[in-house]
C-alpha cells in the first residue's frame, strides 16, 4: 500500500478543485490535487459555457433576486449573498489566470476567439490545468477515493485505489471535496460519464448529513436522436424553433413570451416537465435551419457540424435529461463542513441553489467557493498545533487501512451479476421513477424495485479489477437512488425541480423545509430542518 502525507488534499479536479488548488498553492504548504482520470478532464466544467454574475446590464440585486426566485424558498441566504457579492471577483480571478471573458446577457462567457470547434469549457480547463503545472501543487491522476479518513470527529486524510488496483492512504491536515454531482447515475443525462456521486457517498459514509437530494434539475434541450450520444444544446439562437410532431410551437402552447435562450435560464423546470410529458405522447423537435450560414463557423454551431447528423438541413429530436443536483453537503460561508478539517465546493455542496438552480450559477459557484475553500483550508492548517493528528501510532494507523484494503479486495465464492449490467438497470430505474414528473404510485414501486436490486449489488465482489471500482459505483448509485426516491415520495408538494403529479402545488405551510439524509448503520434515515429566511 502506498502512503504519503500532504497538508491539503483536494478530491476532484473540476473547476472548483482547480480554483481551490490555485488559491492554496504558494502558501508554504504542500497541496495535492487528485482526480479519477486525467486532471481537469472528464468533469462537467468541460461542458460549461456561461457564468452568471453582475455586469453592466445585470446588477447584484438582479442576481440575488433571480437566484432566490429560482430556488423557491430553499436557498441558504448566507451562501447566496456570498455568491452574488463575490461573483465579480470570481470573473476577475479567471481573467487574472489567463481566461479571456466577455460580458454577455446576465453574466460573462469565456471568449477564446480562436478557430476550431472545441468547447469553451474544455479550453478553460486546459488553460487552468497548464497554469497548475507551473506551481508546486502535486497532481495525482488515476486515483479513486473510497473513504474519507475521520478519527476523533476530525478529518485525517483519505483512502482509495489507483487504476491498477494498488491501495493508497493519504494523510492530510485538511481536505476539500470538489467531486461534482451525480447526473450520470440517470439513464438520460447530459453529464460526463464519470459524474456518479462519489462525493455524496464519501460524505454519507463519513457521517455527514446531505440535504435536499430530491431536487434534481433537468435540462430541457438535450439531443435525443437515436444512435447519437446525448449532448446538451448550449447558447441556443433566437432563430431556433421548438415544435411538436403536429408542427405546433411549444413556447406558444406554454404561454411563454420571452425568447427561448432566456426561458432556458429562468424556467428550466417548467420547460423540462412540459417537454417530458409532450415526448411521452409524441416527438418534440428543434429546428436550426433558419440560422444564418455564417453562424455555423462559430461555437456552438461549428461543434454540431462535427456530427454526421445534418443539423443545418432538418429539425432534430430533443428531450429533457438530468443536468444538475441542487442537494449535497452543508457548508458555511467559508466552505467548511461540520467535520473539522473538511471543506466542500461546487456541485457536491448544498445551499446556494435551493429547489432549482438559475442558469450560469453553477460555474460561478465553483470559482467563488472553490477559491474560498482553498483559502479556508490554508487558514485551518496554519492554526493547527504541530503534531496534531491521529491518536494511533503511524504503524497502527497503517495496519488499520491495510486491513481495510484487504476487505475491499477480498474475493468470495459464488455467482453475481456483472456490475455493468446492474449499473444499466439502476440508471433505467432512477430515470423511470425519479424523472421530471413523479407520483406516489410510481415512487413506491421504485423504492420496492430498488430494494430487490440492492440485494444483488451487495452480492458483487471484486472478481476482476474493474469489479472493484464497479461495486463502489454501484453502492453510491444505490444510496443516491434510495435518497431521491424516498425523499420525493415523502415530499408531498411540487417545488422547483421536484414535481409531483399528484401534488402539483407548492405547499409552504407544510413543506417549506429542508430534507436531511443520514446514513445510520447502513440505513438511510430522513428527517427535516427549518429554512433560514432573509432578515
Amino acid at each position: 500500500m502506498e502512503e504519503f502525507s500532504t497538508d491539503i488534499l483536494i478530491i476532484g479536479s473540476g473547476l472548483a478543485g482547480l480554483m481551490a488548488a490555485l488559491e492554496a498553492e504558494n502558501k508554504g504548504l504542500s497541496v495535492t490535487l487528485l482526480g479519477k482520470f486525467a486532471i481537469g478532464m472528464g468533469t462537467n466544467t468541460s461542458l460549461a459555457s456561461s457564468f452568471t454574475a453582475a455586469n453592466s446590464r445585470f446588477s447584484k440585486e438582479d442576481h440575488l433576486r433571480a437566484t432566490l426566485v429560482a430556488g423557491k424558498g430553499l436557498n441558504r441566504p448566507n451562501l447566496v449573498n456570498v455568491l452574488v457579492e463575490e461573483g465579480g471577483s470570481a470573473i476577475a480571478r479567471l481573467i487574472g489566470e489567463g481566461i479571456p471573458m466577455i460580458e454577455d446577457g446576465i453574466g460573462y462567457d469565456p471568449d477564446f476567439n480562436q478557430p476550431g470547434s472545441q468547447l469553451p469549457g474544455v479550453l478553460l480547463m486546459r488553460r487552468l490545468r497548464e497554469r497548475l503545472r507551473n506551481t508546486t501543487v502535486r497532481l495525482l491522476p488515476g486515483l479513486t477515493v473510497f473513504d474519507l479518513v475521520v478519527e476523533g470527529g476530525e478529518l485525517q486524510g483519505a483512502f482509495g485505489f489507483f487504476r491498477d488496483g494498488k491501495p493508497c492512504l493519504i494523510r492530510a491536515k485538511a481536505a476539500i471535496l470538489a467531486t461534482g454531482g451525480a447526473g450520470a447515475i440517470y439513464g438520460r443525462n447530459d453529464n460526463q460519464r464519470s459524474i456518479l456521486g462519489d462525493g455524496y457517498g464519501l460524505a454519507l459514509r463519513a457521517g455527514l448529513p446531505l440535504y435536499d437530494l430530491e431536487f434534481v434539475q433537468f435540462y430541457p434541450f438535450v439531443l435525443a436522436e437515436p444512435r447519437l450520444s446525448s449532448f446538451i444544446l448550449l447558447a441556443l439562437p433566437e432563430e431556433g424553433r421548438l415544435f411538436n410532431e403536429k408542427g405546433e410551437d411549444v413556447l406558444e402552447q406554454m404561454g411563454i413570451e420571452e425568447p427561448l435562450p432566456r426561458a432556458i435560464l429562468t424556467q428550466r423546470d417548467r420547460l423540462s416537465r412540459f417537454l417530458h410529458e409532450a415526448s411521452q405522447g409524441g416527438d418534440v423537435y428543434y429546428d436550426l435551419t433558419k440560422v444564418a450560414p455564417e453562424a455555423w463557423t462559430r461555437f456552438p454551431f461549428n461543434f454540431l457540424e462535427k456530427s454526421k447528423f445534418p443539423f443545418r438541413e432538418r429539425p432534430f429530436l430533443v428531450a429533457p435529461a438530468v443536468h444538475f443536483f441542487m442537494g449535497g453537503a452543508e457548508i458555511d460561508e467559508k466552505a467548511k463542513t461540520t467535520i473539522p478539517g473538511l471543506f466542500a465546493a461546487g456541485e457536491v455542496a448544498w445551499g446556494v441553489h435551493g429547489a432549482n438552480r438559475l442558469g450560469g450559477n453553477a460555474v460561478t459557484e465553483c470559482v467563488v467557493f472553490g477559491s474560498i475553500a482553498g483559502q479556508s483550508a490554508v487558514e485551518y492548517v496554519c492554526r493547527q498545533a504541530e503534531g496534531q493528528g491521529s491518536r494511533l501510532t503511524p504503524e497502527a494507523f497503517h495496519r488499520r487501512w491495510e486491513r481495510k484494503a484487504e476487505t475491499y479486495l477480498q474475493k468470495k465464492r459464488g455467482v453475481f451479476d456483472h456490475p455493468r449490467d446492474l449499473m444499466k438497470q439502476l440508471r433505467h430505474l432512477v430515470w423511470q421513477y425519479g424523472g421530471p414528473v413523479r407520483q406516489e404510485s410510481s415512487l413506491a414501486e421504485g423504492v420496492e424495485t430498488l430494494a430487490a436490486l440492492q440485494k444483488r449489488v451487495e452480492r458483487v465482489y471484486p472478481d476482476t479489477l474493474p469489479d472493484l471500482f464497479g461495486k463502489r459505483v454501484l453502492e453510491n448509485m444505490t444510496l443516491l437512488t434510495q435518497a431521491i426516491l424516498k425523499g420525493s415520495l415523502l415530499r408531498q408538494e411540487s417545488r422547483g425541480a421536484h414535481h409531483r403529479k399528484d401534488f402539483p402545488d407548492q405547499d409552504n405551510q407544510n413543506w417549506l423545509k429542508h430534507t436531511c439524509y443520514r446514513l445510520e448503520k447502513g440505513e438511510m434515515v430522513i428527517t427535516y430542518r427549518s429554512v433560514v429566511t432573509l432578515c
